[in-house]
């Protein structure tokens, strides 16, 4: 029996994180001889919407797709997840899909939607590492998984980019059977269980800048004064800012203050907190401090960066 799915898409969704999922999809109606999965691409109100590599996709609008014969309904975002999860019937549709027995999906950022519309509440899910501070800072009692792809009931989140592969092979062995999943991921060249976690950039090779970036980024919101933190790693100041520079080309400070400030540009373009409280947040004590630090970083005021677009400053280091 063919699964019925529907991609709701909004402005600067990634286009792989889609193409990922519907060439699974067809490698497995072509590959089985039949229509498993046939899909709508929808949005909002219709029309064509923009991925962020400016590749334009025709959609239908919401409306024309009934939620009652969804099997699999997909959220898909990327820059602007408010953007689709606010959408004009976005969340009411979610909702009713899950009502009437679909397998609702995230991807991406997606699971924004998803938790705004009230399907996460209380469960796990898996979120585009980039979008994790603002998530966490709106859905707090929404645990965030470490994997890459998280299954809670008929609630599917997936943090993106090649992890939609990971989550289409478990779609479609679901739904058709083992042999059929590990097919199409051959046909795909595809090595399943090679996406990293939700938060896996880690800088370096070095087990010392490894503890240290991992204290760092536990005291974000007061910071630990260098002497304290060697003190902390029973080294000297001298190994550990050799380790950083070899590991990270930054010394030790340089490389904490980024993470601080990397996290203040995700909850200015991630949450609708005041720039003070984000100040407060990332550990400065005063809002000019702060706003001098973050223009060095990022070459703007807080104030012009609270937005999530492919035109606004980009973090220079993560944890």
């Amino acid at each position: 029996m063919t699964k019925h799915c529907c991609f709701i898409l909004h402005d600067g969704f990634s286009l792989i994180t889609l193409a990922a999922i519907t060439d699974a999809f067809f490698v497995a109606n072509w590959q089985a001889g039949k229509s498993l999965y046939a899909w709508d691409t929808v949005s909002a109100n219709g029309g064509k919407v923009l991925a962020f590599g400016n590749h334009a996709i025709s959609t239908d609008p919401l409306e024309t797709v009934s939620a009652r014969k969804m099997d699999i309904v997909f959220a898909v975002a990327s820059f602007d997840p408010h953007g689709l999860a606010n959408a004009p019937g976005v969340g009411g549709f979610l909702r009713a899909a899950h009502r009437f027995g679909a397998r609702v999906v995230g991807l991406e950022t997606g699971g924004v939607a998803m938790a705004r519309a009230g399907l996460l509440t209380g469960r796990e899910a898996a979120i585009h590492w980039a979008n994790r501070d603002g998530f966490e800072e709106d859905f707090p009692d929404i645990r965030l998984s470490e994997a890459s792809v998280n299954r809670a009931g008929r609630c599917l989140t997936c943090a993106g980019g090649a992890s939609a592969i990971d989550l289409a092979l478990q779609l479609i062995e679901e739904d058709a059977g083992a042999a059929l999943a590990r097919t199409v991921q051959i046909h795909l060249l595809y090595q399943q269980g090679h996406p990293e976690t939700a938060n896996s950039l880690k800088p370096g090779e070095s087990a010392l800048v490894t503890q240290a970036i991992a204290l760092m980024t536990r005291h974000i919101n007061d910071p630990i004064a260098l002497p304290d933190l060697v003190e902390l790693l029973g080294t000297s100041q001298r190994t550990l800012e050799r380790h950083f520079q070899k590991g990270t080309g930054h010394s030790p400070q340089a490389h904490y203050l980024a993470l601080r400030l990397t996290r203040a540009q995700n909850l200015l373009q991630q949450t609708t907190l005041g720039i003070g409280e984000i100040a407060v947040e990332t550990g400065f004590d005063s809002l000019p401090a702060f706003s001098r630090a973050y223009r060095r970083q990022f070459q703007v005021s807080p104030s012009q960066d609270r937005k999530q677009t492919t035109t606004a400053s980009v973090p220079r280091l993560y944890s």
